[in-house]
């Protein structure tokens, strides 16, 4: 059986799960049948999915931080100068900085 153009008729990753070289010419990874595609890149994606959510579990990243805004800022002390932040503010706390700033304006009913 010439195997050249099998590549090129096949979905081919460049990262198998097993860390064994691709061979074209072998059943190998498949479930017995010889047409039957293996998905490769989603079983890796899978995996490294997994690995990202047991990583988003620990326990550190779970503590409460004290906020990046100050309970007392003003529109005016925090966008008013051009300076940058002394640190990164999380968008959902900025995001509540400005719809009370606009309810207390009227800008946001």
């Amino acid at each position: 059986m010439d195997c050249s153009g099998v590549q090129s008729q096949r979905s081919i990753s460049s990262i198998s799960t097993l860390n064994q070289p691709f061979d074209p010419c072998s059943n190998a990874g498949s479930t017995g049948n010889p047409s039957e595609f293996v998905n490769h890149g989603l079983i890796l994606w899978k995996q490294t999915r997994q690995q990202w959510l047991a990583n988003k579990r620990s326990p550190n990243r779970n503590q409460a931080r004290e906020p990046a805004i100050s309970w007392n800022a003003t529109y005016e002390s925090l966008l008013g100068i051009n300076k940058p932040f002394h640190r990164p503010i999380p968008l959902r706390e900025m995001v509540d900085f400005l719809v009370d700033v606009w309810e207390q304006e009227g800008f946001y009913d």
